[in-house]
């Protein structure tokens, strides 16, 4: 047996180059929050225009996920996933060389077509190569430490390369790791299953991501009660309707995209829930974390990074508990995963970020470790739910419930910062009336228009901005440790009643 059988033949091989095609997708969900004030300065993007950078990867590939698992279904998952990559490396290249911040926006659209090609035909690929649950809950465990690794590696990244080289290097690095992989997805994967009769239709994808992307708007804009207002509301109830549009479609369609029968099945159910609430925890957390490190307390994106690392080290790490599913239990993990965070986050709210101090680290850990088992149960309870004929559906649908979690995550916390922000920032009365709205909606539009501003005033203005955010940021924490802990105890009872039902007891 040739060395090149032996490797496509081994799992552990093929599950190799599924996670080096996956980790690029991954770093570049969090990675340019550490560009935050380098891009914002290099660009003159706005507020507003820097959270459609940073979200619009998310919620364009959330919106893509679903078709794109139908259409890995359909073409089968190794001539997608090698599509997907090369898309992903052009769309890398023209991020990188980004002028303005509308090109970078559309840069980040195209990443996520890419992006979107490749999260559901990797877990499909994993479903479909370990059989066994006891093996399928390890590699999903290792995939789990990968993705996970991806959010906690990209912060660190993009800080030593925006200090080292500048904010366009975050991209350029994803092109050498794609090209060195692409022979790989084209010649050592094996064919995987297809079924050329799924019906597949692009026009219900774009329905549904023009439904998210108009309700993201009306969420950014709402808040603001400016004269666009009345755009966000019609732009809000617009988009409600049609997502309610999509909904009533596809629920009657006989070849819908979304496999509704999968969907209703407790695992796949909760399994979803349970991966979109972590997520949106930690890339808003990352958001308020990479924010304040860096225009409050004065640190570079390395130092910022390195301070950040431990969340998502222990987020990355917790994946390690994959083996021990079959006798800790998935609803087990869930709770303790979810009561870990609540405390920690809450623990957080009480304190100071401008130094990192033991027990700062210490729940810094807690909460990534909480998160990151809340993850992994979920992660299992989706895939162990899907026959091997819905595999890319499964995958679908747990890629569009974690890039949700980090694309909303951004604009929950960015929005609900803004008004926090907006609400505490207080100047004295002869000092406010020099100054335009705009200094009120963010700490970028407050310290860009600082930095442009001579004298007393820009100083004035720096000063204030910096306490209000400060302020801003244990309101946000406590609103996430009180949601966390309605979760927790809406697990435990579920937990307790599923002992009649067993709909998430693990198989030996």
């Amino acid at each position: 047996m040739t060395f090149k059988s032996r490797c496509c033949k081994s799992p552990w091989f093929i599950l190799g180059i599924l996670i080096t095609c996956f980790v690029p997708v991954v770093i570049d969900s969090t990675v340019l929050h550490m560009a935050i004030p380098p891009l914002t300065l290099d660009l003159k993007a706005t507020g507003t225009e820097v959270l459609w950078m940073l979200d619009i990867y998310s919620l364009f590939m959330a919106g893509l996920l679903i078709p794109m698992g139908v259409l890995s279904d359909k073409v089968g998952h190794h001539k997608l996933l090698l599509w997907g990559v090369i898309i992903f490396a052009i769309a890398s290249l023209a991020a990188g060389f980004s002028q303005q911040p509308m090109h970078l926006i559309f840069a980040r659209i195209l990443l996520a077509v890419g992006g979107a090609m490749i999260m559901p035909t990797t877990l499909a690929v994993i479903r479909q190569t370990f059989q066994s649950e006891k093996q399928r809950g390890i590699a999903l465990g290792i995939w789990v430490v990968f993705a996970n690794g991806g959010a906690a590696v990209g912060p660190l990244l993009g800080g030593l390369l925006i200090d080292y080289f500048s904010w366009r290097a975050i991209f350029f690095i994803n092109i050498p790791i794609l090209l060195l992989v692409v022979p790989f997805v084209a010649f050592a994967l094996p064919k995987s299953i297809s079924d050329p009769k799924k019906n597949w239709v692009l026009k219900y994808a774009l329905l549904l991501i023009v439904a998210i992307i108009m309700v993201v708007y009306s969420i950014k804009t709402i808040p603001k009660w400016d004269e666009s207002v009345w755009y966000g509301v019609i732009a809000g109830a617009t988009g409600c309707f049609l997502l309610y549009l999509f909904y009533k479609v596809q629920h009657r369609s006989p070849d819908s995209m979304v496999d509704w029968q999968l969907i209703k099945k407790p695992r796949v159910k909760y399994g979803m829930l349970f991966t979109f609430i972590p997520m949106t925890i930690c890339s808003g957390f990352e958001l308020l974390l990479s924010q304040e490190l860096q225009l409050v307390h004065g640190l570079t994106p390395t130092d910022t990074a390195f301070y950040i690392a431990p969340f998502f080290v222990a987020f990355a790490f917790s994946g390690a508990l994959g083996a021990y599913l079959k006798r800790i239990g998935i609803l087990q993990i869930i709770v303790i995963g979810l009561l870990a965070s609540t405390v920690s986050f809450f623990a957080m709210s009480q304190m100071g970020f401008a130094t990192l101090t033991f027990w700062l680290l210490f729940w810094l850990l807690m909460a990534g470790f909480g998160l990151g088992i809340i993850m992994l149960a979920a992660s299992f309870a989706i895939m162990s739910g899907a026959d091997d004929e819905n595999a890319g559906a499964a995958g679908s649908l747990e890629s569009i419930s974690y890039e949700l979690g980090v694309g909303l995550g951004v604009t929950f916390f960015g929005v609900l910062l803004s008004q926090v922000f907006s609400a505490t920032l207080r100047f004295d009365p002869n000092v406010a009336t020099q100054l335009p709205k705009k200094v009120y909606h963010s700490i970028q539009d407050a310290l860009v228009y600082a930095e442009s501003t001579s004298g007393e005033l820009g100083q004035v203005v720096q000063t204030e901005s910096k306490v209000a955010f400060e302020a801003a940021h244990s309101a946000v924490l406590i609103a996430c440790s009180l949601i966390l802990l309605l979760f927790t105890i809406q697990m435990s009872i579920k937990w307790y009643k599923d002992k009649k039902h067993n709909h998430f007891k693990i198989d030996k």
